[in-house]
């Protein structure tokens, strides 16, 4: 494996906004040698960089507080660029 990004579950791009009340579903998707790519989000582990501002248990990412927060995904020994995601007050 060369590289592992962090996705919404289904493999589309990443969110970046989740209102409180609400949960995300993360998804990781590898890129190997041989330049395919497949999804590996129940081996990867997601990190948030603001616990204070949202969580996350296994791929799924909960709000905590308004602001914002990095998400990595790592998977054999690799991490992913970091993905910004906003926590907006709910309405």
């Amino acid at each position: 494996m060369t590289s592992v990004a962090v996705t919404s579950e289904t493999g589309a791009a990443a969110p970046t906004t989740v209102t409180m009340g609400q949960t995300l579903k993360l998804g990781a998707k590898a890129t190997y040698w041989d330049k395919t790519t497949g999804m590996a989000t129940q081996a990867a582990v997601f990190h948030s960089s603001d616990t204070g501002k949202a969580t996350i248990q296994g791929n799924v990412l909960t709000p905590v507080a308004p602001g914002e927060t990095k998400v990595t995904a790592t998977l054999e020994g690799r991490t992913s660029p970091e993905q910004t995601i906003t926590v907006k007050a709910a309405e």
